[in-house]
């Protein structure tokens, strides 16, 4: 039996739902082959088991760095006159809009300035 196969048998679940998804990026965003892949996959699976094993992990969904993402993208697509098509494009509304392209100028600036005095 090959150690993927043993992996897959008797691996418990989330260790070989990590492996798998690790390998199918390394496959999309690395080009690698899928062998080596399906290897690294494991290997991070296990090394993720070492360092966490048997402790509860909550998995956040990330939404508020996707939200951030958006919104830097809504800054970075704004001309000064085109409120109403970035609320059409990301199916918010106009004022939303307005309030994003604040906030985010507002952190540029800090970003920008930091700790003059």
């Amino acid at each position: 039996m090959k150690p993927s196969d043993t992996f897959k048998s008797k691996g418990p679940e989330l260790l070989v739902d990590l492996a798998q998804h690790s390998a199918a990026a390394l496959v999309e965003l690395a080009a690698l082959d899928s062998e080596k892949a399906e290897q690294l996959g494991r290997e991070i699976a296990n090394r993720m088991a070492a360092h966490w094993g048997g402790q509860n992990i909550y998995f956040p969904m990330g939404l508020s760095l996707k939200l951030s993402q958006r919104d830097q993208q809504i800054y970075d697509e704004f001309n000064g006159t085109n409120h109403s098509d970035l609320a059409r494009k990301h199916g918010v509304s106009l004022q939303w809009i307005y309030k994003i392209v604040k906030a985010v100028r507002q952190e540029e600036i800090a970003r920008r300035q930091g700790a003059l005095f």
